[in-house]
């Protein structure tokens, strides 16, 4: 198979790259960093680091090009390759999607064609990347025209990946010319919505293609358990002044609450929200499992990389922490861990209760008035935290 990749950063070659490099299978990524750009195409490939809970270990990622998507000439050569390509991928962020979007339409009236729709794994941290990237070629199309062209597939990418210097870890580069470093998990499974591919799916290792009826679970789990849980302990993390997550795992107070997000709000909701993909030895597996994925001092994850835009978290349109509590709430559990999580996103934005009401306006009501009142109690936990008054978080959460 030949492949397009638009985004050649931490997932892209850290976990597409990977994937698609265990069975052979031609590359081409397209991204505006010039440097690595040629790079890549100077070496044919390129190296990761991958990080499991005992040890980490550096891989060859081969059977890579590149293109240079900012510069008119690699456009140009970007048309053909989406025209002859088995499909594409997006792993650029949801911010640049659209853009991504905008690009591809321009591409496709300028000429090329296809016999069969292009598939477009969409690789990125939102709750529905394919919907905003249809709607952007849609917008640039027409959507009779999109629809016949292209079909846009939403993917759980469930691997963490780090982009680091080389000055910040003793690893090796992604290639001899750029100082980057590539961090990534060890973990494989990747699951796309199948009832949006059109066609056979591709034979990419550690695919798995989810009915559609049955992907909304799956996305569930990666937007709240895991999201969602990651948000809440760089919440914790950073009110202690933690610089990583093992640190927050190995502070009793803190992984407590971390495991009761984790096992008593976020998989006890889960199983009974979806009772037929998730049982409770299912889920129970699952969190053991993602829970010390990310406290996992060999993989050494950045607290700072978690809030990052923690505005966003408490916002309909990500809600990994307000979407989270609300999920919990409406399944009958009392979602405390995870309203400490919003507590701690609305101080971190210097804000009161006020600024979760757009995401409450949106949920049903009981759910909303449960997550109100027990966001409003756990402000006071976080800012005794804050002056110090260790216990606060917890005497709240375990009350």
């Amino acid at each position: 198979m030949r492949v397009v990749i638009l985004g050649a950063g931490a997932v892209g070659l850290g976990f597409m790259g990977d994937l698609l490099s265990r069975t052979g299978e031609e590359m081409v990524f397209a991204d505006i960093n010039s440097v690595l750009v040629e790079s890549l195409n100077r070496h044919g490939a390129c190296t990761i680091s991958k990080a499991s809970l005992k040890e980490i270990r550096p891989l060859t990622v081969t059977g890579v090009e590149a293109v240079d998507s900012g510069q008119a000439e690699g456009r140009d050569r970007l048309g053909p390759e989406l025209a002859g390509a088995d499909f594409a991928i997006t792993s650029v962020g949801a911010r640049v999607l659209p853009l991504i979007g905008r690009l591809i339409a321009e591409l496709a009236r300028k000429g090329f064609r296809r016999e069969t729709p292009l598939n477009i794994l969409c690789c990125e941290n939102h709750r529905d990347a394919a919907g905003l990237l249809h709607d952007s070629l849609a917008e640039r199309l027409g959507p009779e025209e999109t629809k016949a062209r292209f079909a846009c597939v939403n993917t759980v990418v469930g691997r963490m990946c780090q982009l680091l210097t080389h000055g910040e870890r003793d690893l090796p580069t992604v290639t001899p010319d750029v100082d980057q470093v590539f961090l990534v998990e060890d973990y494989d499974p990747f699951p796309v919505d199948a009832g949006a591919w059109r066609g056979p799916l591709p034979p990419m290792a550690h695919l798995e293609g989810v009915p559609t009826p049955q992907f909304e679970a799956y996305e569930h789990r990666k937007l709240y358990a895991h999201n969602g849980v990651h948000a809440l302990l760089a919440m914790l993390g950073k009110l202690r002044g933690y610089q990583f997550f093992y640190e927050a795992g190995r502070d009793s107070e803190l992984d407590a609450i971390g495991r009761r997000g984790m096992w008593e709000e976020m998989s006890a909701a889960l199983v009974r929200a979806h009772p037929s993909y998730f049982t409770e030895e299912r889920m129970g597996a699952f969190a053991d499992d993602l829970y010390a994925r990310l406290v996992n001092p060999v993989f050494t994850d950045e607290i700072d990389r978690g809030m990052r835009d923690t505005l966003r978290m408490v916002r309909p349109e990500d809600g990994r922490l307000s979407g989270a509590a609300l999920f919990v709430a409406g399944q009958g559990y009392e979602p405390r861990a995870m309203c400490l999580g919003v507590a701690g996103a609305l101080r971190d934005n210097g804000m009161d209760l006020e600024g979760l009401e757009e995401a409450l306006a949106e949920a049903e009501p009981h759910a909303a008035e449960v997550v109100r009142a027990l966001t409003a109690q756990a402000l006071e936990a976080v800012d005794a935290e804050a002056q110090g008054q260790r216990g606060a978080l917890g005497e709240f959460v375990f009350h």
